[in-house]
């Protein structure tokens, strides 16, 4: 039961993300809360994970990166612009002002950010879920 830390973490990243976004889009409060809860516990899920903090389930064969991958750079990359985009957003709102129109960032972190974001970290929850219930990596496949 343990290894279920990365995905419940995981999935409550993207609900939070998903709530920010929709709430920053159509100008929403407490869209700046919802988008700092996001990003904090995205950053704690990516360290936790990048480290192996967390327990993983283990299978047989190589335990490091799939650098050979191209799914998992897919997932890295989309992943990680997501995740520093929506760190810039924070930032932008928190520094500039949540009232400041700012419709073109607005607009790029509903259509751009989220759903790389949502990319990255769908092929991240489907491998882990696919490790718990098939025992197969679908980085060893693509």
């Amino acid at each position: 039961m343990a290894v279920l830390i990365n995905i419940v973490l995981a999935i409550a990243t993207l609900y939070f993300y998903v709530a920010a976004s929709r709430r920053i889009y159509r100008r929403r409060d407490p869209f700046l809360t919802y988008l700092g809860i996001a990003v904090v516990l995205d950053i704690a899920t990516a360290f936790s994970a990048s480290f192996k903090l967390t327990p993983t389930t283990a299978l047989p064969g190589h335990q490091g990166p799939p650098w050979g991958s191209v799914l998992f750079y897919v997932h890295m990359i989309a992943a990680t612009l997501g995740m520093f985009g929506f760190i810039f957003v924070f930032l932008a709102f928190l520094i500039k002002g949540k009232d400041r129109p700012f419709d073109k960032l607005r607009l790029f972190q509903y259509r751009v950010l989220l759903p790389a974001w949502a990319i990255g970290e769908v092929l991240a929850l489907t491998n882990s879920i696919l490790k718990i219930v098939l025992k197969i990596r679908i980085y060893d496949y693509f």
